[in-house]
C-alpha cells in the first residue's frame, strides 16, 4: 500500500480526488461528516496514519470557511460540555491509533459509524437536547473517536439530529466543534511525527476540491428540510459504516 497519495497510480489518485470531492459536499450539507467519508474511502487506498492527519487538516478548513455563515446560530451551552468531555477522551484516543493495527482500526471505525445509525434509528425524536452530564460523556466517546480515527462525529450527530427542533442550531454547532476538536487533532498530529512533508503536500492537493465541494453542499442544505435532513444523515452513516466493514472483510 502506498504511504501517501503520490504513491498511487493515476486511477487510485482519481478516485481519492473523487472521494474528497464527495466528502466536501457532504460536510457542506450536514456540518459534519466529511470525515466519514474521506476516512471510509481513502483507507482502503492508504494507511490510517497518512489518512488521519490529513482529514484533520481537511477538517479545520471545512470549518473554518462555514464559520461565518453558521456563527449566530451555535448552540453555546451544549458546546462548552461536549469540549470539556472531548479534552479527556482524545488523548487516548490518539494513543490507541499508535497501537492498534490498521485492520483493526477499520473495524471498530466501521462499528462506530453503524452504532450511529442504528441508535439514531431507535432514538425517537427528542424535543430538546440532553443535559450537562450526558453531554460531557457524548463529548468524552468522540474524542476517544476522534483521537484514534479523525471520527469524532457520529456521537455528537446522534445527539443534535435526534432533535429535529435542533437541526439548524446543530449543524451550526458541529461546525464550530469539529473547527476545535480537529485543530486539537492538527497538533497532536503534529506531536506525533504524522505531519510529514508528502502528507501536507497531499493535504494541499485535496485542500480546494475540499472547498469546492462544501459550497456544493450547503448550497444542497438550504433548499432542504429538518425531517429530511435527519433522514439522510442516518442513510449516510448506515452506508459509510457497512462499507467500511466490507472493504474490511474483502481485504
Amino acid at each position: 500500500m502506498a504511504s501517501t497519495v503520490w504513491g498511487l497510480s493515476m486511477p487510485a489518485i482519481a478516485l481519492a480526488l473523487l472521494i474528497i470531492v464527495a466528502g466536501g459536499v457532504v460536510r457542506g450539507f450536514g456540518g459534519f461528516g466529511g470525515s466519514m467519508v474521506w476516512v471510509a474511502g481513502l483507507v482502503v487506498l492508504l494507511p490510517p496514519t497518512a489518512v488521519i492527519p490529513t482529514v484533520f487538516i481537511l477538517e479545520v478548513v471545512s470549518s473554518a470557511a462555514m464559520l461565518p455563515q453558521v456563527w449566530r446560530q451555535v448552540h453555546w451551552q451544549s458546546l462548552r460540555w461536549l469540549f470539556a468531555g472531548t479534552l479527556i477522551g482524545m488523548p487516548v484516543g490518539m494513543w490507541l491509533l499508535t497501537q492498534l493495527s490498521g485492520d483493526l482500526v477499520r473495524i471498530l471505525l466501521g462499528l462506530s459509524i453503524v452504532a450511529a445509525a442504528v441508535a439514531m434509528a431507535v432514538v425517537p425524536d427528542r424535543a430538546s437536547l440532553p443535559g450537562p452530564g450526558s453531554t460531557t460523556a457524548t463529548g468524552v466517546v468522540s474524542g476517544l473517536l476522534n483521537g484514534g480515527f479523525a471520527l469524532g462525529g457520529p456521537p455528537v450527530i446522534l445527539m443534535y439530529f435526534s432533535a429535529s427542533s435542533h437541526v439548524v442550531a446543530g449543524r451550526a454547532s458541529l461546525v464550530v466543534f469539529f473547527l476545535g476538536i480537529d485543530a486539537f487533532g492538527v497538533a497532536g498530529s503534529a506531536a506525533g511525527g504524522l505531519l510529514t512533508t508528502p502528507v501536507l503536500a497531499q493535504t494541499a492537493l485535496f485542500i480546494p476540491l475540499c472547498l469546492a465541494g462544501a459550497a456544493a453542499g450547503k448550497w444542497m442544505f438550504a433548499r432542504t428540510t429538518a425531517d429530511r435532513v435527519r433522514q439522510r444523515v442516518l442513510w449516510l452513516l448506515g452506508v459509510l459504516g457497512i462499507a467500511v466493514l466490507v472493504q474490511v472483510a474483502l481485504r
